[in-house]
């Protein structure tokens, strides 16, 4: 109970030690062993009025990357599409050959 209140609050180890009436040293031995067997949960700060406003702005945002992101995969699909008609249908090679020389000057 003592390694609880003081893991829980704001005060000292001094401080809990005095207002059980027991030693610093106790306190904290009993923390070092009991410490783990109590996996206190972590305490949930409730977000302020304008931390709520931030998380709805960037979850729009999120929302409208995403929905940019999908339309330029359409629009690089449908451009290779293009790039691999053109190849088979007209025999046009638009892709660059990686291994190709460049002419010289």
């Amino acid at each position: 109970m003592v390694v609880q209140h003081y893991l829980e609050g704001n005060e000292s180890m001094s401080a809990i030690a005095q207002r059980f009436g027991v030693n610093k040293i106790d306190v904290s031995n009993w923390k070092k062993r009991f410490e783990s067997e109590l996996a206190l949960e972590p305490k949930v700060i409730p977000m302020t009025l304008e931390e709520q406003k931030q998380v709805e702005v960037l979850q729009k945002q999120l929302e409208n990357l995403s929905k940019k992101l999908d339309y330029e995969r359409m629009k690089n699909f449908a451009l290779e599409t293009m790039i691999d008609l053109a190849k088979t249908e007209l025999g046009i090679d638009i892709r660059k050959n990686s291994g190709a020389k460049q002419p010289k000057e």
